[in-house]
């Protein structure tokens, strides 16, 4: 894969990213700040931060966040939305090409990104990068999809425009979270994670709904007439299920520690 290339087509939905983007629940933050045991003097680094999604979860927390995101506008984004936070800051970089000193975060984080970083690297710096007593906390929002009339009305519409997410049945999300499970397992620098599984709903309208499909990368390709004619497919979607879509969303945590 070129992780460069996928970058700077992920930076290019920039604008679209901090409204469209779902965010993440409360309750994974919460699960991660009281088994870690952080507080205000507590440092993390946040992996593939994008404009600070996860970021603005973290940041009233006071815990000294360092974002570190590849994306030059999603950088300047996350850098206007926190300017009033002293204890976050942006840096323009890929986490596999940063100079890191050793044992010198508490947690290091990554919401919905860690899938980006090459392997073994990724592994070995966050292994590198982490005290002792520090801890690795990856989660993902998966795309869960039931079958129900809007789920696969939907499913059918996305499969006709070249995708819009990565859709997974229940089944698919248990393969994807054993596939995650094994990489932590495998890596040899961390032990076998404590998995945290939080359901949740998001309505859309379709306006809504379109917004966060050009968030994805393969769809940001697309011309303009291919957008608009999603954009109808959608709106006709949503019009039929009385003007909103709800979407449900599993997200998952994966917190470990250093072996």
């Amino acid at each position: 894969m070129d992780w460069k290339k996928e970058s700077e087509m992920f930076d290019q939905t920039a604008e679209y990213y901090d409204k469209f983007r779902p965010s993440y629940p409360m309750d994974i933050v919460n699960n991660i700040i009281s088994r870690t045991s952080i507080n205000h003097k507590s440092k993390l680094l946040e992996i593939g931060a994008g404009s600070g999604k996860a970021t603005e979860l973290f940041a009233p927390f006071k815990f000294d966040i360092y974002c570190v995101e590849p994306g030059e506008n999603l950088v300047r984004n996350g850098r206007i939305k926190f300017s009033k936070f002293s204890n976050v800051r942006f840096e323009v970089v890929r986490f596999e090409e940063l100079d890191l000193l050793p044992q010198q975060y508490d947690v290091i984080f990554s919401a919905q990104s860690f899938h980006w970083v090459p392997q073994p690297i990724g592994y070995e710096k966050c292994a590198y990068a982490l005290k002792d007593d520090g801890y690795l906390a990856l989660f993902w929002n998966m795309y869960i999809t039931y079958d129900n009339d809007l789920d696969n009305e939907l499913l059918e519409v996305s499969k006709k425009h070249g995708g819009f997410a990565d859709f997974l049945s229940v089944d698919g999300c248990e393969r994807r979270i054993d596939s995650i499970v094994a990489s932590i397992e495998n890596s040899g620098h961390f032990k076998s994670p404590l998995i945290h599984r939080v359901f949740w709903i998001q309505a859309y309208t379709a306006d809504e709904y379109f917004g966060f499909v050009q968030t994805g990368n393969s769809f940001v390709q697309k011309s303009d007439e291919e957008k608009l004619n999603a954009y109808h497919d959608i709106e006709k979607l949503a019009d039929k299920h009385g003007g909103v879509m709800n979407r449900p969303y599993l997200c998952v945590l994966y917190l470990t520690s250093k072996k």
